[in-house]
């Protein structure tokens, strides 16, 4: 590591939210998926050195406005991907997250989250909520005050506008369960 990014990861890693569960859990799913060798801190200087997508969610989980300010001008994060989720479980992992836009309700923990997804409001009631271990992937859209139930998948570009139970399988426009 060349001497700027020592600095940048010594003024990043005296701000990392260690007491924070949910950030080590996104960051061992981050760690895990992507196959980065080495201790926690090795992992994070190579995910915020590489991973734009990590790095915004890295800035959503930190508490401090200001530091937040000091990282994103350190480690810009990715400009087309937004977060505004009240409640977000740990492990998220967004693969991609170019063109997405995550605006849950509430969202568990392990969730998959693919490139051009949109989860927002469908009118002026509320967002989703997602379950845990659910997987969306590249261009769906949910939308609306619906629930995806646990261990769910939503198959690319579908288009989800009502619940959808646990244990299943759904795509199309509009999203049908397939399994």
């Amino acid at each position: 590591m060349n001497p700027v990014n020592r600095i940048r990861f010594f003024l990043i890693s005296l701000g990392i939210p260690r007491k924070d569960e949910r950030f080590s859990k996104d960051l061992h799913r981050w760690k895990t998926i992507l196959k980065i060798e080495g201790n926690d801190k090795q992992a994070l200087a190579v995910l915020l050195s590489t991973e734009k997508a990590f790095r915004s969610l890295y800035i959503y989980r930190l508490k401090n406005r200001a530091y937040r300010g000091w990282v994103k001008l350190l480690y810009p994060p990715l400009d087309s991907l937004y977060i505004m989720t009240g409640n977000i479980g740990g492990g998220l992992f967004i693969q991609h997250g170019f063109s997405t836009y995550i605006a849950a309700e509430s969202i568990g923990e392990n969730c998959w989250i693919n490139q051009q997804v949109t989860i927002g409001y469908k009118d002026n009631s509320r967002p989703p909520v997602i379950g845990n271990n659910v997987t969306i992937t590249c261009g769906a859209k949910v939308l609306g005050p619906i629930t995806i139930g646990d261990n769910v998948t939503i198959g690319a570009n579908a288009v989800v506008v009502k619940d959808l139970p646990p244990d299943s399988v759904w795509g199309g426009v509009p999203a049908k369960r397939i399994r």
